[in-house]
């Protein structure tokens, strides 16, 4: 089984998001910019343990959205999307390659090979950056944390978003909402008794978005996650600029960085001039099966993949794979033809 999906997901889509806002605000207001940046919760990471390959011409960060409820305690969570931002400095091209969470890695300084999904779970964000930047000949040394709290408290800061919610879709949408209330709030939700256009807040919005038993694949949630984002942005645009403050002032303390003030304005400075040329995902091509008992996503492989990546990506057109994604390629391929992890 060998899929390769493109267009923009939801954390793609937050991501930009934030960007406009950002910048927006303080194209005539340094100083509420300044003092909105104070609220981001600043994560200080050895860069040293980051695992750091030179890939030149480029900054290169990552968004990583989590499953964690308390975004001072995320102990356990894993990372529901993963979203590689690679900035070409002399063109200010953006390109975003989104890493499919269900693929098979080494975990950072261990031995052990587990879903990227986990790599979080083992040791926060620093091991996730590590085990992309060693698996992808890749040089992130910024990264971006966001959870589902995130989306639920834009769109009800944005006084919700219409979506066009089939009948079919009814009952597992109330199911991932109620689960979603239950995971970052009171518990509490409206459900949704009939199918057509409506206006959805929050809980709603995301659950709508989580959606996978019975009504499609991780390709089909996907869409339903752009559609939520596309309907969020839409409204951001008609909004007053104190509804977009009030969104601002929302979403700021529910991110955690290592970015600095003075790299944020910096790339602040750049938006006007970003082009968002390319959103792709990785592996390009994989097999998904169960190992032990688990699903996995298997690069096909690793290896080709990584080269890929440096020509599409990074115009590498010749790229040689280091000595260790070549080692880590042979594992994986190992493990999935039923060799020891």
């Amino acid at each position: 089984m060998m899929r390769t999906h493109k267009g923009l997901k939801i954390w793609q889509k937050i991501l930009i998001a934030l960007l406009v806002l950002v910048i927006g605000a303080g194209m005539g207001a340094y100083i509420y910019v300044n003092h909105m940046l104070d609220n981001l919760d600043k994560i200080d990471v050895d860069k040293d343990k980051l695992g750091i390959v030179d890939v030149d011409g480029y900054v290169n960060f990552l968004v990583m959205g989590v499953d964690s409820r308390d975004m001072n305690d995320f102990k356990g969570s894993r990372t529901d999307a993963l979203i590689l931002v690679s900035l070409e400095e002399k063109t200010n091209k953006v390109k975003l390659t989104s890493i499919y969470r269900d693929t098979m890695l080494k975990m950072g300084n261990t031995d052990k090979y587990d879903k990227i999904t986990h790599a979080f779970a083992y040791d926060g964000p620093a091991n996730t950056v590590k085990s992309i930047n060693q698996a992808m000949d890749l040089n992130v040394d910024k990264f971006v944390v966001i959870n589902w709290k995130t989306v639920v408290d834009m769109v009800n800061a944005a006084g919700g978003v219409t979506l066009d919610i089939e009948d079919y879709e009814i009952d597992e949408m109330n199911r991932c909402t109620e689960e979603t209330a239950r995971v970052v709030g009171n518990g509490e939700y409206t459900p949704i008794t009939s199918p057509g256009k409506q206006t959805v807040d929050g809980y709603q919005a995301v659950g709508y978005g989580r959606m996978r038993n019975g009504v499609g694949d991780d390709i089909k949630r996907t869409e339903r996650m752009r559609i939520v984002i596309e309907s969020l942005l839409n409204k951001l645009k008609k909004s007053s600029p104190k509804k977009i403050d009030k969104v601002l002032k929302t979403t700021m303390p529910l991110i955690k960085t290592n970015i600095g003030k003075g790299d944020i304005f910096s790339l602040a400075a750049r938006i006007p001039n970003f082009k968002v040329t390319k959103s792709d995902s990785f592996p390009y091509n994989y097999t998904g099966g169960m190992i032990d008992g688990a699903y996995y996503l298997i690069p096909d492989t690793l290896r080709e993949s990584v080269v890929k990546l440096h020509k599409k990506v990074f115009g590498q057109k010749d790229y040689k794979p280091s000595q260790k994604v070549r080692r880590i390629s042979e594992k994986i391929e190992n493990i999935s033809n039923g060799g020891n992890y």
